[in-house]
């Protein structure tokens, strides 16, 4: 019996542990090296998600790029762009189908959002409506659609070689440009592209389109 008491105290004599200096060693060292991993494994998340929110950034620039030159580059009217309230509209007329009926188009501009409408005569409303992009903002207190006539120069007033053409350049087609920001998360995109209303020219210019219709009044 006093063998195997003996041999308790030798067992227990031998258990020192860990003092406390090692343990608050210990504890910095695992702190650092998980402050390391977490450091890494944020810059990853934030590099996807940034890469991420650039592709739908440009997909919603994309999509509104091949929506619009698909048929502003066939219309045969384009109003004036016009603010009602906080809204901007901007409508244009496209070849007519078989049946004679007028197909109509409006560029909305409204919560932030940008949205093509359309409807066919004699309809006299949008009937339906798409959203191009989400996340739209402008510069300034302009919409987002700029018309130019036929014979305008738009350039007149750029600085040397700032437009890429003279400042005594002439429009020889009605013009429509479109400008806009999408804002996805942290990644904000510029939008600018003019469009050539290849129908309307000194020759074939419509004064006035049933399309007009559209546009609300209040």
């Amino acid at each position: 019996m006093s063998r195997l008491i003996t041999r308790l105290r030798r067992a227990a004599a031998g258990d020192h542990g860990f003092t406390l200096a090692e343990t608050i060693m210990a504890s910095t060292i695992m702190a650092f090296v998980t402050a390391i991993a977490m450091t890494a494994i944020l810059q990853v998340y934030n590099g996807t998600n940034q890469t991420q929110q650039t592709s739908d950034t440009r997909d919603q620039l994309d999509n509104t790029f091949r929506r619009l030159d698909r048929e502003l580059r066939y219309a045969v009217w384009v109003a004036k762009p016009g603010q009602v309230g906080t809204t901007w509209y901007t409508e244009y007329a496209i070849p007519t189908d078989n049946t004679g009926k007028q197909t109509c188009r409006q560029i909305i501009l409204r919560n932030g959002q940008l949205i093509l409408a359309s409807w066919d005569s004699p309809d006299r409303a949008p009937t339906s409506q798409s959203v191009l992009a989400s996340d739209v903002t402008v510069s300034g207190s302009s919409g987002p659609v700029t018309v130019y006539d036929v014979g305008d120069k738009p350039y007149a007033t750029a600085s040397a070689g700032g437009a890429g053409v003279g400042s005594a350049f002439e429009t020889q087609f009605k013009q429509v440009r479109v400008q806009f920001t999408v804002t996805v998360g942290r990644v904000s995109l510029p939008f600018d592209s003019v469009f050539t209303a290849q129908n309307i020219d000194r020759n074939n210019q419509n004064s006035a389109s049933v399309c007009s219709q559209g546009r609300p009044t209040s």
